[in-house]
């Protein structure tokens, strides 16, 4: 009895003493907490500043804006308080203790009170009474003419806020608007259409910034005519608010005293191209190496460049009327050819009363030749990991025309790692050598016309050899050769046609049991036979995201509420080598080039995203994507590279990158380890994705999704691969569809995205493919058959 009563006096001394462990870690933490608020680091009378408020009063008038105004209000207020985490000032707190560093760099104090630490924002550093006069005139400069500031203080402990209370009306707006009526005889063949285009319209609130876009634009369209001398400050907006019901009339006038060089038309005179310029050299010693090259004057010391590529791009030409849009082409021309780190054109009169303008365009070249290699550590979601290497040598001018070449070596070993791959674990190794040349211009035995001004049209060559060795499998030797051509109709359309498109595709060191395989399935042995692909593809993009709105910074949302991407393909092979051999009668089945076979099959997709921008921090995404091929005639199925596959990071998320289908084909019922290795693909392919982003914080974002879709077959003899044949009655039953939730760090140049996913939807599971009720995230077996993570570089669509 005495012994249960000591092990039970024990264990409460242990309670007590955990207690008290636990009271004392605690009050430890407190007093850790309070430390880090750093008040007790400031000066009597020295308090924190706290941040400010805005308050609107509309004296009860209906006024709209007040959330955009707040936030556009907030921008002139400073300084910003410091950051504050669960009311601690973390950084003011580091920058305190740090104290003052015997070393101006270096040093453990140096990187605490510089890189840790935060200088204290005190009240002492605002001024209220100037931040409430700034803050007044800007609303007089939206039209809130008869708004009112003022503001009050709030100190509380150590903390000091400031509360501007603004008086609201209703703002002022545009009742009419008169532009110049074309009295001044030098400018007037453009200031009577000024008023057609003009980015002021009746019924507008009043906008100071607003009306100096439109001071800028019409200087930019004088100088469009020759104008170049001619400012918007010459440019005066009248203003008459005393027309009553709060509207305002606007006034256009010229200024009184326009210098004359302003009212004088330029021309351009000579063009003087500094091909190798540096700071460092004096341009007039460069004139001995002069040649006129198609009315340039072609100056290049180094011989770097052959001549007419660059005048080629130039839209300043001798003779011509100087317009601004040919000076922002050159610039945008000469800069896309890739080849140049710095272009700057400056104009000069010949002298004080000409008309005529000298042209200097000085271009400083860019390193010509380069070597990159990186390395890296890929995470594919079919449990496929290991490094990889990657070497590029560039060179920016590899024909002295502006030309980029680029050879591209790489390799990379992969291993699956799973518990269900029995015999052990299955490797994968690839090396491949890739080499591009991109031309800016086209190259083509027949004459072009590219209308566009704005943009440079490239032509494009590339070879590559590619070998992908499964081992104790097969191995895959690739190889292409293509030629075609890239331009831009406008910023936001884009194509792209090739012409010539030749690939080999060859199969060898194939294991007894692939070979095995490929005996009892003819569709996937015609997939992987020996072929040529010979064949031509065009793309056609638009992207409305990328389309200029000059209206867009003057509305009342800074965003695109609405935005369209559009992708065509059209792939073709085989067609013109079949023809040409039945003329000449033929009776070889299939036909043959170099005693291979080759493909024939048309094939097309779309890609279809609509974007709904609900405000600044909240979006949906969506995404439709269609695709069919046929193989004809000299194939009786598409090659296995051309084919579509769906599942994986940019796909389906839910399950493994090409995972799925085709149809309700099950894979996981084949005993057969082979098949692991081998991608399921199809001849058509459905798949839609929505997608709702929203911002957590400035970096970091979140999103919720969901998936659907599959691939079928549109020849399947001998249903060798069952349930996979498309049907048109059931293919929508067939669907996989998978959810889940994403976390992505978007630093604007780069955004690292993490989803976790999980299946709604099995199409192999034919009775009952829905398995939302089968969802049990405490269960680990469930987790490990289920869950998805996928880790990818930028955004899925």
């Amino acid at each position: 009895m005495r012994k249960r009563n000591n092990i039970a006096l024990c264990f409460g001394m242990l309670q007590e003493g955990h207690k008290l462990v636990f009271a004392l870690f605690i009050f430890i933490l407190c007093m850790s907490l309070f430390s880090c608020t750093a008040t007790k680091f400031l000066k009597e009378g020295e308090t924190f500043y706290e941040g400010s408020e805005i308050n609107f009063d509309t004296q009860g008038n209906r006024v709209g804006r007040k959330k955009i105004l707040r936030r556009e209000l907030d921008e002139y207020i400073n300084p910003k308080p410091n950051k504050k985490i669960l009311g601690m000032r973390p950084g003011v707190w580091f920058y305190f203790i740090a104290g003052t560093p015997k070393k101006e760099k270096g040093g453990l104090r140096n990187f605490i009170k510089k890189k840790l630490g935060k200088p204290p924002v005190l009240f002492s550093e605002v001024k209220p009474d100037r931040t409430a006069k700034t803050l007044n005139g800007v609303l007089y400069n939206e039209g809130y003419f008869q708004s009112e500031v003022s503001f009050t203080v709030q100190t509380k402990k150590k903390e000091t806020s400031v509360t501007y209370d603004v008086i609201l009306p209703r703002p002022y707006r545009l009742d009419s608007i008169q532009y110049p009526r074309g009295r001044d005889s030098v400018y007037a063949s453009i200031l009577t259409g000024l008023r057609e285009t003009s980015l002021l319209k009746e019924n507008q609130r009043y906008d100071l910034e607003r009306m100096q876009a439109e001071q800028s634009r019409i200087e930019e369209e004088l100088e469009n005519v020759g104008f170049y001398y001619f400012d918007d400050r010459y440019l005066i907006f009248q203003a008459d608010s005393t027309v009553g019901d709060r509207k305002v009339h606007l006034a256009l006038r010229l200024e009184k005293g326009i210098p004359p060089k302003a009212r004088r038309i330029y021309k351009i005179n000579d063009v003087n191209v500094y091909s190798n310029y540096s700071l460092s050299m004096d341009s007039t010693r460069q004139t001995s190496f002069a040649k006129n090259v198609e009315g340039y004057n072609y100056i290049d010391s180094a011989g770097n460049f052959r001549p007419e590529i660059i005048t080629r791009v130039i839209n300043l030409k001798r003779g011509n009327i100087y317009r601004r849009e040919d000076q922002e082409f050159t610039l945008s021309h000469l800069m896309g050819l890739g080849v140049f780190k710095f272009v700057n054109v400056k104009f000069s009169e010949v002298h004080k009363d000409s008309s005529l303008l000298n042209t200097d365009i000085f271009l400083t070249p860019l390193k010509k030749k380069s070597l990159r290699a990186e390395v890296q550590a890929v995470s594919k979601s079919n449990n496929f990991v290991g490094p990889g290497i990657t070497f590029t040598f560039t060179n920016r001018n590899f024909l002295k025309g502006a030309e980029l070449f680029e050879l591209r070596l790489n390799s990379a070993y992969e291993v699956q790692v799973s518990g269900q791959t029995g015999d052990g674990p299955l490797n994968s190794f690839e090396i491949g050598m890739e080499t591009s040349l991109t031309v800016p211009r086209f190259i083509s035995p027949i004459r072009i016309d590219y209308a566009s001004r704005e943009f440079i049209p490239k032509t494009v060559f590339t070879f590559g050899v590619n070998l992908q060795n499964r081992v104790n499998y097969f191995r895959l030797n690739s190889f292409n050769l293509s030629a075609g051509y890239t331009w831009l109709e406008a910023a936001s359309k884009s194509h792209e046609l090739y012409p010539i498109d030749i690939s080999f595709v060859q199969t060898d060191k194939k294991s007894p049991e692939f070979q095995n395989r490929l005996d009892s399935n003819s569709v996937l042995a015609s997939s992987f036979q020996d072929q040529f692909i010979i064949g031509t593809r065009y793309s056609y993009t638009l992207n409305t995201q990328l389309s200029e709105d000059p209206m867009r910074k003057f509305e009342e949302k800074k965003y695109r509420t609405h935005s369209f991407y559009f992708n065509g393909n059209v792939d073709v092979a085989g067609n013109l080598f079949y023809a040409i051999q039945r003329q000449l009668n033929s009776e070889e089945e299939p036909l043959q080039i170099f005693n291979s076979p080759y493909s024939q099959y048309v094939k097309g997709d779309i890609d279809f995203r609509y974007y709904l921008q609900f405000d600044e921090r909240n979006k949906l995404a969506t995404r439709l994507v269609v695709g069919a091929g046929y193989a004809y005639k000299n194939s009786t199925t598409l090659p296995y590279i051309k084919q579509f596959s769906i599942g994986g990071s940019n796909s389906i998320r839910a399950f493994p990158a090409r995972s799925i289908g085709p149809g309700t084909y099950n894979i996981r019922e084949e005993s057969d380890s082979t098949t692991r290795f081998i991608d399921q693909r199809g001849d058509i392919k459905l798949e839609g994705n929505i997608e709702y982003r929203f911002d957590i914080t400035k970096i970091f974002k979140g999103a919720v999704f969901l998936d659907a879709g599959n691939i079928w077959l549109l020849q399947n003899p001998n249903n060798e691969r069952q349930g996979g044949t498309f049907k048109t009655k059931t293919f929508l039953n067939e669907l996989a569809v998978g959810t889940g939730l994403g976390l992505r760090l978007d630093f604007s140049f780069f955004v690292l995205r993490l989803d976790t996913a999980f299946p709604l939807r099995k199409p192999y599971l034919v009775d009952d493919p829905w398995v939302i009720d089968d969802i049990d995230f405490g269960r680990k077996a469930w987790r490990k058959e289920n869950l998805i993570f996928n880790i990818a570089i930028g955004y899925p669509f």
